[in-house]
């Protein structure tokens, strides 16, 4: 990629990223935390470099479709009704029709599109399963869950990190691919925790932007 390619994306990055966090501010800090959670799958997976770094840039961009939602579904501090949740499952869609033109995003873009697709088809927008949902929207179906469980909400309390990977792995092979899933599992907790830690220093995006 040439340097006046990196400076347009990395460019495209800070304003997504301060429009992101200036919608809101639970959702940006969530997508930082998933990019940590996601890059040590991978790395775990041994994906390649190139991987990677799709994979980092589409989780970074995963919930970027949110800033068109509107107030009254994304700043809701209880559960969505029916019609409300309709509303939010277009995010994914946005998401990709704002990155898709943009030719060093494609891949990325596709991320964003799939990562509430389901394992087994269930999910959205389009009802894919098993590969031919792209990997790294199989890992940020996970990595973005965990997060989300995880942390605290105005309607609930947030699972403990136990409680939580039992809750992943009774959605294996259904929801979760079950080799992420396997992966996700094996990594003993008192790391997880350490990579929960250092998630949550919110360093993630200034490395994105460097390497952007």
């Amino acid at each position: 990629m040439s340097s006046t390619s990196d400076a347009i994306l990395g460019s495209t990055f800070r304003a997504l990223d301060a429009a992101l966090q200036a919608r809101d501010i639970c959702t940006h800090a969530h997508c930082q935390r998933v990019i940590y959670y996601s890059l040590t799958l991978g790395q775990m997976m041994g994906l390649s470099e190139h991987e990677l770094v799709t994979l980092e840039r589409g989780v970074f961009l995963h919930d970027i479709g949110k800033i068109h939602m509107p107030d009254y579904v994304l700043l809701k501090p209880g559960l969505l009704s029916d019609t409300e949740r309709s509303v939010m499952q277009q995010h994914s869609t946005i998401g990709f029709e704002m990155l898709r033109h943009n030719p060093l995003l494609v891949d990325a873009a596709d991320i964003v599109l799939t990562h509430h697709e389901r394992y087994n088809g269930s999910g959205y927008p389009m009802g894919l399963s098993g590969d031919d949902i792209p990997l790294g929207a199989r890992i940020c179906a996970v990595t973005d869950t965990f997060d989300a469980i995880t942390s605290v909400r105005p309607y609930r309390n947030p699972m403990s990190f136990d409680d939580a990977c039992a809750y992943i792995k009774s959605e294996r092979g259904r929801h979760y691919d079950p080799r992420i899933v396997d992966m996700f599992t094996a990594l003993p907790p008192s790391q997880w925790q350490e990579v929960q830690q250092v998630a949550s220093a919110g360093t993630a995006l200034n490395n994105l932007f460097q390497a952007a």
